[in-house]
């Protein structure tokens, strides 16, 4: 899915480019320094949910924040470098991760399933994984590979979705979890079929 092009994600960028990257720019962030917050910040997401959803929630859209505006910074500065790029994908990675653990510890509160919430979390992460490996590896082949409804834009908007409904609805937070768990899991692994498929054809 193309969030670039859609008219939300036209309005966020027109106000990152009007108000944050100004300050960031006047407070000395470089592209490098927003990347490092953004993985710190995705770092203590599971503390945050451990506390309260709402701070797990804060603390992944302040990460996922980051994330979007590294990039947004280092483009509008003209100082795009491959190192960052390697950092930031490597950092993207790590994120996946902990944004995942974050909502493991809700499972873990909640005290039931725990088992099956842990394997479904793994499988979560192996695909989250592989949705980025197949993409990175068909580029090394000189083959592009954007297709799939699961990106990492679409995966890290999806959880906060998530996460703000665990937060506004905490009688239904054990249901939720699991119907959330398990629409990501189905959505990035149809995404993992869209890229073999592509980068398939692509190379047939």
């Amino acid at each position: 899915m193309d969030w670039k092009n859609c008219s939300l994600a036209k309005t966020y960028y027109e106000w990152m480019d009007s108000l944050v990257l100004p300050w960031l720019e006047k407070n000395g962030f470089t592209p490098n320094r927003v990347t490092v917050s953004g993985l710190i910040f995705s770092l203590i997401v599971p503390l945050g949910f451990y506390a309260h959803p709402f701070w797990g929630l804060l603390l992944l859209l302040l990460s996922g924040m980051a994330d979007s505006l590294d990039g947004f910074l280092a483009r509008e500065n003209g100082n795009q470098t491959k190192i960052g790029a390697l950092w930031d994908s490597a950092f993207d990675r790590v994120s996946d991760v902990f944004y995942l653990m974050g909502f493991w510890v809700l499972f873990w509160q909640q005290g039931k399933w725990l088992a099956q919430a842990s394997m479904a979390m793994f499988i979560a992460i192996l695909l989250c994984v592989l949705v980025s490996y197949i993409k990175a590896r068909a580029e090394c082949l000189g083959v592009k590979c954007d297709v799939g409804i699961m990106d990492r834009t679409s995966r890290v908007v999806y959880q906060l979705g998530w996460a703000f409904l665990l937060l506004i609805l905490p009688g239904a937070r054990e249901g939720l979890l699991w119907i959330g768990l398990v629409l990501f899991i189905a959505l990035c692994f149809l995404t993992v079929v869209q890229r073999a498929a592509e980068v398939y054809n692509k190379l047939k």
